[in-house]
């Protein structure tokens, strides 16, 4: 509503009612003075009824956000600290509340020191944005999420208060695998960054634990110093065991075997391997289908955190004595193997992931011979009522976990998609889970990537149980975490992030060691902000008149005023 027009109105309003409620014809010396009243109280009504603006219009007072990330004292120089305290303190000078953003978003005091391990400033602007202020945030120009300030409030500046330069190398980032077995070649590359100007080579030293592995020089990276050396140092977590490993083998490859190995490496974080029978005694592996001799084959099956087996089921020993203790048995049919239609999946270790399916949807399996001994998981027949073959069974033989599966035909549910395709990933998805869920490491959550920093959350991926426990202890001062991840639906869940250090402890039961490097705010800054004005003007607002509380007690007072005066008079 127009302010004039609304204004005009609540004064009509007021003059019509006081009028009404004292006429001309009202005889009594207090009449102009009643008039007065109820017309004021009237049209202070009707303005809180409309909401009507009220006062001089004025830009609304912002939210001042202030970078207390450590960023500001990685050259070991305050100064420049000291003047974003004194911007901050000027922006508050003209009203508005104060937030303080790094690792977290919180209200108070501004601190002596800078210490956050991170600058993200995404939730003060969220919190303008949802009160629709404007936002003044001050900072040296290292903003983790820069791309956030786009979504503020017109009116919204951004303060950059630069840091002095040093001069300092620093390591950025580290690629390596997470895991490798005994006798692998791993590769792994260094981002190296520099400040200052160019004198001296750069050289890195390699180390496993404590024992050195190398040294590399980079000849183009050069810096005439190394102002801050905390950043010199990068940890990542590595595993070397030749166990935890899914291997497969097939000595009839066919679409099912491929689509089963595609499943497997969606559905869990361990390395793969998959080889291939062509020929009475001749092996390919898949990738780089180069030969392979039998015995390495055989050797790679044994102790292997999970075994597929398809085809010949005992072409690389009898599954009893192949030392892993979950195997997933597949065996194709014959070429005149019967089509069957699924019919149920009963109670079983599997229950959980197949209970969903819709099986009158399914594609017909090819069905050999019916599975022997166990818990039936899954059952087809050719028709009613369904008595036929049992397509799929669950053992437990001691501390061995077994799926066979007798039928063929499931890479049909994942070609036809929707509904089937599926039942295809809960069928793959469901069985690994029960197989490695008893088998420790295997079935434990791991770390996403290897390099963690303090100040970033900390990602794992999903093992074989949709929630995990992470308990964990600090070397250098015993501090101890202990967080809860909730996979959900997802392959990824991240916990709160861990200060610097070696840290220590379990995840789900298994020993878990995760090196935790300096913050990344001690690295060289990359500005990714410049001093602005975000989304232009603020325009100007004037208060409602809900928004000033004064209007209430005066539009009571004078209505309390006006019924005194009436009874004095002798007015009803």
């Amino acid at each position: 509503m127009n302010a004039l027009f609304g204004w005009a109105l609540a004064l009509g309003g007021g003059l019509v009612v006081a009028w009404i409620a004292y006429p001309a014809s009202t005889k009594q010396r207090l009449r102009p003075l009643l008039l007065v009243l109820r017309v004021v109280s009237v049209v202070l009504v009707a303005a809180l009824v409309l909401d009507l603006p009220g006062g001089v219009a004025r830009p609304p007072a912002p939210l001042v956000a202030l970078d207390v990330s450590a960023s500001w004292l990685r050259n070991g120089d305050s100064s420049a600290w000291r003047r974003a305290r004194d911007s901050a303190g000027a922006a508050l000078s003209l009203g508005g509340e104060l937030l303080l953003f790094g690792g977290s978003t919180r209200q108070g005091a501004i601190p002596m020191i800078a210490s956050d391990p991170a600058s993200l400033v995404a939730p003060a602007v969220r919190r303008a944005v949802a009160a629709g202020k404007p936002i003044v945030i001050v900072t040296d120009g290292g903003l983790d999420d820069a791309d956030v300030l786009q979504q503020a409030v017109a009116g919204s500046r951004v303060v950059v208060v630069p840091v002095p330069g040093a001069a300092d190398r620093a390591v950025v980032d580290v690629s390596a695998p997470g895991e490798a077995r005994v006798g692998d070649t791993v590769t792994l590359l260094a981002r190296v960054r520099a400040d200052g100007p160019s004198r001296n080579a750069t050289s890195l030293r390699w180390s496993l634990g404590d024992a050195p592995l190398g040294d590399a020089t980079v000849p183009a990276l050069a810096a005439g110093g190394d102002a801050f050396p905390q950043n010199d140092t990068v940890a990542l977590a590595f595993r070397r065991d030749v166990r935890q490993r899914v291997v497969i083998v097939s000595t009839a490859p066919d679409p099912d075997i491929r689509d089963v190995a595609t499943a497997l490496r969606a559905n869990i974080a361990l390395p793969t391997d998959a080889y291939f029978r062509i020929a009475p005694g001749r092996w390919l592996r898949e990738g780089e289908l180069m030969p392979v001799e039998e015995s390495a084959v055989r050797a790679a099956v044994r102790g292997a955190s999970l075994a597929v087996l398809h085809g010949d089921t005992s072409a690389v020993g009898a599954p009893a004595s192949l030392g892993t203790r979950a195997l997933l048995l597949l065996s194709p049919p014959a070429a005149d193997a019967q089509e069957l239609l699924v019919r149920s999946a009963p109670s079983s270790p599997l229950q959980g992931a197949l209970a969903g399916l819709v099986v009158e949807s399914l594609p017909p399996l090819l069905v050999a011979a019916p599975a022997r001994g166990g818990v039936v998981a899954l059952s087809a027949a050719p028709g009613m009522p369904a008595t036929g073959a049992i397509a799929i069974v669950a053992t437990i033989d001691g501390d061995v976990r077994r799926v066979v599966i007798t039928a063929a035909g499931y890479s049909r549910w994942r070609a036809r998609g929707g509904v089937s395709q599926v039942a295809f990933q809960a069928l793959i998805g469901g069985a690994t889970d029960w197989l490695l869920g008893a088998r420790g490491r295997a079935a434990a959550a791991t770390l996403f990537a290897p390099l963690t920093r303090a100040g970033s959350e900390v990602r794992w991926r999903r093992g074989a149980q949709a929630w995990s426990i992470v308990a964990l202890t600090r070397d250098r001062d015993r501090l101890q975490r202990r967080d809860s991840l909730a996979f959900g639906g997802s392959i990824l869940a991240a916990m709160p992030p861990l200060g610097a250090g070696i840290w220590r402890g379990t995840v789900d039961g298994v020993p878990v060691v995760i090196p935790v490097s300096a913050t990344k705010e001690w690295l060289p800054r990359v500005i990714s902000v410049r001093s602005q004005l975000l989304n232009g003007e603020a325009p100007a607002v004037r208060r409602s008149a809900r928004a000033i509380g004064w209007l209430y007690l005066a539009g009571v007072l004078l209505l309390a005023v006006e019924w005194l005066l009436r009874r004095r008079a002798g007015l009803r």
